[in-house]
């Protein structure tokens, strides 16, 4: 037998040999999403919509159970522990995978312990105040929070998570000094805020659209690169000359080891869930900012978003 009769030989029987989700794979029992945070926001929102749109696509039912805690990483943790066989996947690229792990030590490894699935959005940070709020707009914000160190308080989504570690970046960025308060989750920070609790609060704009389309709230600035088209007129923080941009990603992620076939298989079908009219029209209603990618490319926006936090807060 020549050397190459041998190799094809060979290579056929590895392939007949291998397991069954090496070559292909089809779920045969429900599909948890964990969301790490209370129910309302938008980590939780995307789930739910998710697994709404994906019926029809997927042969088995798509579960959302919310774990919030530690800004998500109850959640993150979880999955980093789960089997990797696809059945179990959290909404990550927030929180618990790029700014905790630069507070404090963490079970799992934010760059390592998880197979990024697909990125579904990008959120912009918005502070917002109430509509009745005696802050006319971002300068005077910074202006009264300079002279009075710890007084101006804003609400985040939890000690160390996203909007936490944008708040102290705009500390160090514009040199002052905030009182944080963290929540369990946005729609808890959003209630702080309406009921006076707090000066101001960060949060992404799907989970304000519906009180700022009410005149219950009022955003004054985007921690973010460039304006919302559905917030014209409100600058970005670059633009009052302190540079703070922190998008708040979001997407699908399982354990590390996920199969090739099994991501794909996920990827494919969430992708067509995200093309659904049911999709759309929530993307239309919410206000979301879709910004689609595969996993690898995922992989690298929130390994970049770690370290850049990291950088920023000299940790």
């Amino acid at each position: 037998m020549t050397l190459n009769r041998r190799q094809a030989t060979l290579g056929l029987l590895a392939a007949a040999a291998a397991p069954a989700w090496a070559q292909e794979w089809t779920p045969a029992q429900p599909i948890t999403i964990l969301v790490g945070f209370a129910p309302g926001g938008s980590a939780d929102q995307i789930a739910r919509q998710l697994s709404f749109a994906a019926k029809g696509i997927l042969p088995v039912p798509v579960l959302v159970v919310n774990r919030a805690g530690a800004a998500g990483a109850i959640a993150a943790q979880a999955v980093a522990e789960a089997r990797p066989d696809g059945y179990t996947l959290f909404v990550g690229g927030g929180s618990e995978t790029t700014s905790v792990g630069n507070f404090k030590a963490l079970p799992y490894d934010p760059r390592k312990s998880f197979t990024t699935v697909i990125k579904v959005s990008r959120a912009p940070s918005i502070l917002a105040v109430r509509a009745d709020s005696k802050f006319a707009d971002m300068k005077a914000f910074l202006a009264e929070a300079k002279q009075a160190p710890e007084k101006v308080s804003y609400g985040s989504t939890g000690e160390g998570g996203i909007f936490h570690a944008t708040g102290l970046v705009l500390e160090k960025q514009a040199g002052l000094k905030l009182l944080h308060v963290p929540y369990k989750g946005a729609a808890d920070a959003m209630n702080a805020l309406l009921g006076g609790q707090v000066d101001s609060a960060f949060g992404a704009y799907e989970e304000m659209k519906p009180m700022i389309d009410a005149g219950r709230v009022r955003p004054l600035a985007l921690f973010s690169r460039s304006r919302l088209p559905g917030l014209p007129n409100v600058p970005t923080m670059t633009e009052i000359g302190v540079p703070v941009a922190l998008d708040n990603m979001k997407g699908l992620m399982g354990p590390a080891g996920l199969p090739q076939p099994v991501t794909r298989y996920l990827h494919d079908a969430f992708r067509k869930a995200m093309q659904t009219p049911a999709w759309k029209e929530y993307v239309a209603k919410s206000g979301l900012t879709e910004d689609y990618a595969e996993g690898p490319a995922f992989q690298k926006e929130v390994v970049e978003a770690y370290e850049l936090i990291g950088k920023a807060l000299a940790r």
